[in-house]
């Protein structure tokens, strides 16, 4: 199965993360979070907003489209997208209460979420991306908490 060379369903995905970001925001509800080093927050938004580039442009892979090993994959694959993005409106709702784990869960669930549609998607450079992104939103919530 393949698609075109826009993801519309990850678009989507990457919208849906956008607008929580922003209603929480315009809520008072989030924290700017950065790194006293500047490589650390370099890296961060470097992988943020390259995973969100190629969620939805198959830039790097091969014949400019996405594709999946089978029906199974791309079940899985827009099941995981789905509660992800779930379990992500979820933990803004609770960050209320202030707890570790869901400042970690924050953190986590969207570099997971682009992360794991890299591989799905067999897509090399998004799983490098989402790690790089990944690695470094960690430690900067790491350091901020």
């Amino acid at each position: 199965m393949r698609f075109n060379w826009i993801n519309w369903i990850n678009m989507a995905a990457v919208v849906w993360l956008i607008l929580i970001n922003v209603i929480v925001a315009r809520k008072g509800l989030s924290d700017s979070f950065n790194s006293k080093h500047l490589i650390v927050n370099i890296l961060e938004q470097i992988g943020r907003y390259g995973c969100m580039v190629l969620m939805i442009l198959p830039i790097f892979t091969s014949g400019w489209k996405f594709g999946f090993g089978s029906v199974v994959g791309m079940l899985i694959w827009i099941s995981l997208t789905i509660l992800l993005l779930v379990i992500y409106s979820f933990l803004w709702v609770k960050k209320t209460n202030g707890k570790v784990f869901v400042f970690y869960g924050l953190a986590l669930v969207p570099a997971v979420l682009f992360l794991l549609n890299g591989i799905i998607l067999r897509h090399p450079a998004l799983v490098v991306t989402s790690l790089v992104f990944g690695i470094f939103h960690f430690l900067i919530v790491k350091e901020n908490i």
